[in-house]
């Protein structure tokens, strides 16, 4: 891992390149990828995880030059406008307890959809474990004045779409957001789902179903159908699971 130097890595610090920050995640963290190997070697790794593939020729690629901190994040091109395909990566973990998921994404247009655009997933596996249950959505959505909003869509019938939060959560164009999730998976009502915007607090769903299995499959991805314009680019870069929360600062608090 590069050595930092006052907070910064050492390759901005001699090069003068604007990356940000290197995180500092505490003792709390199960996981995290910074991607600075230059590949997806920190998805792949025990107890599992990797790229999703897309059967319509969607890409994921780990690239340099456009980075959150470090040097390099994902790059998720999704070209085929598919509803349920799409490229992404994920972690998987079995029996987990209440844990709390953080990524930071950058949207490099304005992208306008008619219907959902899903950039996070929750799933399980089924008695198929080659077919996943689809739990609960973290999407993006366009309003008629341009502006991009982020939702939460439940596959469960009981509950859907949950309503828009007030005040509205709006998500940065070219420019870095994180994403924070606690995630309680339950088979009953005890689940819960917090969603966290760049820090702020912008949906708190509890009471509810969030999972028909033990296991856990985290997805951020890059899914969705009427995006334009297309191809459809988002990156991702700084990705945790965390027993506390990570926050935009990278500390565990």
């Amino acid at each position: 891992m590069t050595r930092l130097t006052q907070g910064l890595c050492v390759v901005c610090a001699v090069s003068g390149a604007a990356c940000g920050p290197r995180m500092d995640l505490g003792s709390n963290v199960l996981w995290s990828s910074d991607l600075e190997t230059g590949d997806l070697s920190e998805w792949t790794a025990a107890p599992g995880g990797g790229p999703v593939p897309d059967p319509a020729g969607g890409l994921i690629e780990v690239v340099a030059g456009l980075s959150h901190s470090g040097t390099h994040a994902i790059k998720l091109t999704n070209s085929a406008n598919m509803e349920t395909d799409g490229p992404g990566v994920y972690r998987e973990l079995v029996g987990p307890p209440e844990l709390y998921y953080s990524v930071w994404y950058y949207l490099p247009v304005a992208n306008t959809t008619i219907t959902q655009w899903t950039i996070q997933k929750f799933r399980n596996r089924t008695a198929d474990p080659t077919v996943l249950s689809e739990n609960l959505d973290l999407d993006l959505r366009t309003l008629p004045g341009g502006q991009v909003v982020l939702y939460v869509f439940s596959h469960d019938p009981a509950y859907l779409q949950a309503p828009l939060a007030d005040p509205v959560p709006f998500v940065p164009v070219a420019r870095w957001f994180q994403i924070e999730t606690l995630y309680r998976p339950a088979s009953d009502l005890s689940g819960k789902l917090v969603v966290y915007l760049d820090g702020k607090l912008v949906y708190d769903l509890e009471n509810r179903r969030t999972t028909g299995g033990d296991d856990i499959v985290w997805t951020p991805c890059n899914v969705g159908t009427d995006i334009e314009p297309m191809p459809a680019v988002l990156y991702l870069d700084d990705a945790a699971i965390s027993l506390s929360r990570v926050g935009p600062q990278g500390v565990t608090k």
